[in-house]
């Protein structure tokens, strides 16, 4: 359990032009010799990654590629995408070994679909002159858009000031809870809620028999494993089928399952990984800016930083999946605030099957789980192209700030630039 803020300090240099190896070594990470793989653009994309779009024509003999696995964090028998850097394990990418075959990853796969779809041009001498720019166009901003704003953390949410001390255990250390993510003070705890803890605890740690509550229903629901369809869930779908001239297989099976990379089995990891890249279709990569990893598998995954690194930690994230057979058709990264709120950071569907009701069923089954829980409220970030479907068939609206940050109390949400928060009223529980 992370108990501390780490405060960065910003050093000012002087304007001066310095070789990337000589920059990387200012910076105190020289032993990586991997400068253009370590140094990224304020959108978050390497110089690696750069260079190799505006030099996409050039058959370089050989590259540095990564010694690290970019969904699990590990080393091993790993292989490299044919375009980046990135490497993987085969089996985090759903390979049944190293692929013999040139294969991109889903970053890359993205950008390889938009390059043909230029080439396929009807103007093909125009898309061709125009293609080098717009790859590169397309490097640049594709991060830009849902960059998270991690500048302001929260505070106690019992004096809701943010200052603390994390060099030894006093009144101002501050303490979160395993569930709602809220900051406590451990003096507050004291004075106001006669908590009086004489030293950090270990294990996990709630701040009130709501969260603990929260908690067992959400490890009991993953334990339970892939849960079937109501007949109505089914219709749904049926009938979306329907309005496209489609027939809906009945043979294969339709479930929804809960999902947590804290305590996934290797079924669980499976679903997981096989998420991201439903994810990946819908979104840009979602970039760190000081490590430039892609926060994708990281919220997927649920994990939190390493011992002794800065970073996320997304350890509260759940994942829900909705399965056609084997395969993930639909996710959605899910945060159960502790009894208040609750929210949905990251929704999608594969390309393929969108518009046939999967998510609209997803949705319904997690807000029969808030209702289940006694959530109150479901808030959500949304893209501003996304609005109109939230607010009209899903019944969210837009939410004041002071409304929502009374909402919250003393909680944050996972914050993307150039989103909206949206907000509705979670259902009572039936009588």
């Amino acid at each position: 359990m992370d108990t501390s803020r780490i405060k960065e300090s910003t050093v000012t240099i002087a304007t001066k032009w310095v070789s990337p190896s000589a920059f990387e070594a200012h910076a105190g990470e020289g032993s990586r010799r991997k400068p253009y793989d370590n140094i990224y653009t304020s959108n978050g994309v390497s110089l690696h990654e750069l260079s190799m779009r505006i030099s996409k024509d050039m058959q370089l003999s050989e590259r540095e590629t990564d010694d690290l696995c970019r969904e699990c964090g590990l080393g091993g028998d790993i292989f490299p995408c044919k375009m980046c850097p990135r490497s993987f394990h085969p089996a985090c990418v759903g390979l049944p070994g190293v692929p013999s075959e040139e294969w991109f990853c889903d970053n890359c796969t993205i950008l390889v679909q938009k390059e043909k779809a230029l080439a396929a041009n009807k103007n093909a001498k125009a898309a061709g002159r125009q293609a080098g720019v717009d790859s590169i166009e397309q490097i640049l901003k594709r991060a830009i858009r849902i960059v998270p704003i991690c500048d302001d953390l929260g505070g106690c949410a019992l004096c809701k000031k943010k200052d603390f001390n994390n060099s030894v255990f006093d009144e101002r250390t501050v303490i979160l809870c395993d569930q709602c993510e809220k900051e406590y003070h451990v003096g507050c705890l004291r004075s106001e809620w006669q908590v009086d803890l004489k030293e950090l605890p270990e294990g996990e740690w709630f701040c009130c028999d709501s969260c603990s509550e929260i908690r067992s229903s959400l490890d009991k629901m993953i334990s339970e494993g892939a849960q079937p369809l109501s007949e109505s869930d089914l219709d749904i779908i049926r009938k979306k089928h329907e309005s496209k001239g489609l027939i809906m297989d009945t043979d294969t099976e339709i479930r929804w399952q809960l999902v947590a990379g804290r305590s996934a089995t290797a079924d669980g990891n499976s679903l997981l990984s096989s998420a991201v890249p439903v994810i990946h279709q819908s979104f840009d990569p979602i970039i760190e800016a000081h490590t430039g990893r892609d926060l994708i598998p990281e919220m997927v995954h649920g994990r939190r930083p390493k011992e002794g690194m800065p970073g996320q930690d997304y350890s509260g994230m759940y994942c829900a999946v909705l399965t056609v057979g084997s395969n993930v058709v639909s996710a959605a990264l899910l945060r159960v605030m502790g009894g208040d709120v609750a929210e949905l950071p990251l929704v999608a569907t594969s390309m393929d099957l969108q518009g046939l009701g999967y998510f609209q069923v997803l949705f319904s089954c997690i807000e029969r789980l808030l209702v289940s829980l006694k959530v109150k409220h479901f808030m959500l970030p949304a893209a501003h192209e996304a609005e109109a479907i939230w607010m009209k068939k899903f019944g969210f609206s837009k939410i004041p700030q002071d409304q929502m940050e009374a909402y919250l109390n003393g909680g944050h949400l996972t914050v993307f630039h150039g989103t909206l928060n949206l907000y509705k009223a979670v259902p009572l529980p039936e009588s």
